[in-house]
């Protein structure tokens, strides 16, 4: 807190503080008053300052729940003036013009509160929490109510409706806030607690005021009236720290729903403790009143009956499509994960069962038998036995070979369909190289034998081999597959028709990862990462988007992003280099717009680690709001898995809520569920490029992209495909429905200047057009 602010506060209160404690010593009833009066002014002043201070250190874009708090205690504030007013003219009607001013900041904050609340929650949380905040307040209401019957005699309808909302109204406001933090799943903290406390105590406050009013006990100088500047200064105080911030913690968002799910059995039971005062302990009382009350109590019965009916009726709906979805999910997966010649495992599927061998070797590292080995078989002379006798023919040969690899390793590793003509044969934990060697000469001598093929007669066709281990010769499992190749290159080198194992010190390479690690540290405030752009565009080859891309050079070399984006996200350095990248492209795109170029959307990649930071909604709001870049010209990335996570859906809808694009990354790669799908925040899918790269020639991956098209059409999302490498990927995914493309086809990615000058449009009546004007 600044220094004027604290001086300020502390005159302030000071003062309050002063004009109370003279009011109890004072003998004479008019001064009392006087006194009374200027220290509820001067508290309700200083909580109206403290919840300015608040909302103006709350970014834009969450001060609606600021200054709903704000303008109510500037509301109270008014009201007190114009009390002071009535007093000092001895003018004191009741109802009064001040009550319309007190009355109406209790519907107020429960407006905000609740206004607040619902922006953060999805269509189908919002009407089951809509019900809860309705039943809980008609049971408050209620039982604010009855506690009114028996206080004294009969009043006029207008005193005695005025007397009943002053605590109906501020209770209520703080009956919402208390139901809104769990439905939210805001983490609760002193902030929270103190603002709950202001209106409790404004409402409780009011309450024993009217119950003493009809008592006739009110007197000016009491202990009691300090309760309602105690209730201000709460309110301010908490509302100048408050934050309204969704908390990360997926357990705690659990327990949450969990406590929310009481609230209806909560609020049947003060509706039915407040029946049983309304005709057992104090059947006498207003007939309109009684049958008010009546009424909300059958509502709150009402509501919770209603509520049950949605959230069973609703979990039916969900059991009914999970089934269908399971059902879908189960033929999906096969046809993602199962190659549909052979019937073997694909690359996808090898691909994931290899990392995960590979992630439960890496923790026995020190035990000897805890390794896996990868066997790359490679069909000699195949494409020339395709050619000649079509593929008809080439089918069946790698339908035979698939079932003879079977065969032969008599149910030893994993087997799957790596390319074309390629096989993988995974063993973990293999007793020696010496068994593998046996293992690849009987794979050798089993497939050089003669292959008996109808109209073609006998074929000999052999294979080469290349083999490696991992923890030997690979650190990770792109590793190992990438010295496979190697090793297998080496052999076809060598001959053909024999295997090779792939064998090199890893010591060089290690130094090279950790000396990777250390330059990393000072590349971004060194200047070493620049940005380059690759243009994404439409079926008429338009320029509709671009996506910026991260490089780093060190000493002349380019770095790979797959090497270096895993050491930045393990260090931690993803954030601030994230927030560079997001910078970066947001001034670039400025750049190009002062230039007089056209601008489509940008796309810029976020990593898991960037959205669990607190506040990244707001970082990147603040970075657009500096460059001038309005959210909706920025796309991001979000790979898929990190989507699906629940513990991100909240951050995702912040960043919708908060105007940006948000794109599926990766998409297929993961575990798609579609229920989970329909709901996600995000405006397009972006089908990865190991789909699009065998498109022309493997029916699998054909049949997967035009089913993503599909899905996508139907959800209303658009669809950008990756890799675009050929003239046939692109016309295939043109047909099948896709918007926007990316690739070599096109384009690589390029420097900020290069990519205006060949694929951005100049601004009709920018610089560019008036240059081009003035030379012609």
């Amino acid at each position: 807190m600044p220094f004027a602010e604290r001086a300020l506060t502390a005159v302030w209160l000071g003062a309050a503080l002063l004009l109370f404690a003279a009011s109890l010593w004072v003998p004479d009833a008019p001064t009392r008053l006087f006194l009374d009066n200027a220290s509820w002014t001067l508290a309700f002043g200083l909580s109206a300052f403290w919840a300015w201070r608040g909302r103006a250190q709350v970014p834009p874009a969450q001060r609606l729940l600021h200054t709903g708090l704000w303008v109510g205690t500037v509301l109270v504030l008014a009201g007190q003036l114009v009390w002071n007013l009535q007093v000092a003219l001895d003018w004191n009607p009741f109802p009064a013009p001040a009550d319309l001013f007190f009355l109406s900041v209790g519907p107020l904050w429960a407006a905000t509160v609740i206004r607040a609340t619902f922006a953060r929650l999805s269509k189908d949380r919002a009407y089951p929490a809509a019900l809860d905040f309705g039943g809980a307040v008609l049971a408050l209401l209620a039982f604010t109510l009855v506690i009114y019957l028996p206080s004294g005699q009969a009043q006029p309808l207008a005193t005695a409706t005025v007397l009943l909302l002053y605590p109906a109204v501020y209770l209520t406001a703080a009956g919402v806030t208390a139901l809104a933090m769990p439905t939210v799943g805001v983490r609760v903290t002193r902030a929270h607690l103190l603002v709950l406390a202001g209106m409790l105590g404004y409402g409780l406050s009011w309450m024993q005021w009217n119950l003493m009013l009809l008592r006739g006990d009110v007197l000016p100088g009491m202990v009691f009236n300090a309760s309602f500047s105690l209730a201000a200064l709460a309110l301010g105080w908490g509302a100048r720290r408050l934050r309204f911030e969704v908390s990360d913690d997926a357990d705690y968002r659990r327990r949450c729903d969990q406590a929310m799910n009481y609230v209806p059995l909560v609020a049947m039971g003060l509706a039915g403790i407040t029946l049983v005062r309304l005709f057992i302990i104090t059947p006498e009382g207003r007939a309109g009143v009684q049958a008010l009350i009546l009424v909300c109590c059958l509502l709150v019965l009402l509501l919770a009956a209603l509520r049950q009916a949605i959230v069973v009726g609703l979990l039916n709906r969900l059991r009914t499509a999970e089934a269908a979805v399971l059902r879908n999910e189960e033929r999906l997966y096969h046809v993602a994960h199962f190659d549909a010649l052979t019937g073997l495992p694909n690359r996808r599927y090898f691909e994931d069962a290899l990392e995960r061998a590979v992630a439960e070797a890496g923790r026995y590292t020190q035990a000897p038998d805890h390794c896996v080995a990868l066997l790359l078989i490679d069909l000699d002379h195949f494409k020339s036995v395709s050619e000649t006798y079509g593929h008809r023919v080439g089918d069946a040969l790698l339908s035979e070979v698939a079932q003879r690899i079977h065969l032969l390793l008599e149910g030893r590793g994993l087997v799957s369909r790596l390319a074309n003509d390629q096989f993988t044969v995974m063993l973990q934990r293999p007793a020696s190289r010496t068994v593998l060697e046996q293992l690849a000469t009987t794979l050798l001598e089993g497939l050089a034998r003669p292959w008996g093929l109808s109209d073609v007669g006998a074929q000999y066709m052999g294979a080469s081999i290349g083999i490696s281990l991992f923890p030997d010769d690979a650190g990770d499992s792109v590793e190992l597959v990438r010295h496979a190749h190697s090793a297998l290159h080496a052999t076809k080198s060598a001959g053909r028709g024999s295997y090779r194992f792939y064998i090199e010190e890893f010591t060089q390479a290690a130094r090279s990862r950790l000396e990777l690690r250390r330059r990393l540290h000072g590349a971004l405030q060194g200047g070493e990462f620049t940005l380059v752009y690759q243009p994404q565009l439409n079926h008429l080859r338009q320029t509709v988007g671009a996506e910026a891309l991260l490089r780093w050079s060190v000493d002349g070399r380019q770095v790979p992003p797959d090497e270096f984006i895993p050491l930045a996200e393990e260090s931690g350095l993803i954030v601030p280099m994230g927030l560079w990248v997001f910078e970066t492209a947001c001034r670039q795109v400025a750049q190009w717009r002062a230039e007089g170029w056209q601008v489509p959307v940008v796309s810029v990649n976020v990593s898991t680690i960037q959205l669990r930071e607190p506040g990244f909604t707001q970082a990147l709001l603040g970075i657009a709001q500096r460059t001038g870049v309005a959210p909706a010209c920025l796309v991001l990335e979000i790979t898929e898995s990190q989507l699906l996570d629940e513990s991100l859906y909240a951050m995702a809808l912040d960043l919708k809520n908060a105007g940006f694009v948000l794109s599926i990354d990766d998409f297929g790669t993961g575990h798609s569920s579609l229920v989970k799908l329909k709901r996600l925040p995000v405006s397009e899918l972006k089908i990865d490029k190991v789909f699009v790269r065998d498109i022309v020639v493997d029916p699998n991956d054909r049949e997967i992209c035009a089913t993503v098209n599909a899905l996508a059409r139907a959800l209303g999302l658009e669809v950008v495909a990756e890799g675009v490498e050929t003239e046939e990927q692109w016309q295939l995914l043109v047909k099948m429905g896709c918007q926007r493309f990316q690739g070599w086809l096109f384009a690589p990615a390029l420097a900020p200047g290069e990519l205006a000058r060949h694929w951005l449009q100049p601004v009709a009546g920018g610089p560019l057009v008036q240059i081009v004007k003035n030379d012609s």
